[in-house]
């Protein structure tokens, strides 16, 4: 699921829900709803948070491929 990966991301840069949200530009009671899988984020919200950590976006989007982003 989208939230879990996005969790784990947000958990492995040590960030927690309010700075993590503040980062990728929305509120941290979506980002809560999104993590619990009550919401679905945007592929522009995606796009900006594998650009912003440097992830691949079809890894946070469908959970294929590897973490990190092909040079």
């Amino acid at each position: 699921m989208v939230g879990e990966r996005i969790r784990r991301l947000r958990e492995e840069k040590g960030l927690s829900t309010e700075e993590f949200a503040r980062k990728i530009g929305i509120p941290a009671s979506r980002l809560e709803e999104i993590e619990a899988g009550k919401l679905e984020p945007c592929d522009a919200t995606l796009v900006y948070i594998s650009k912003l950590f440097e992830v691949s976006f079809w890894w946070l989007k469908e959970g294929r491929g590897e973490v990190a982003k092909v040079a």
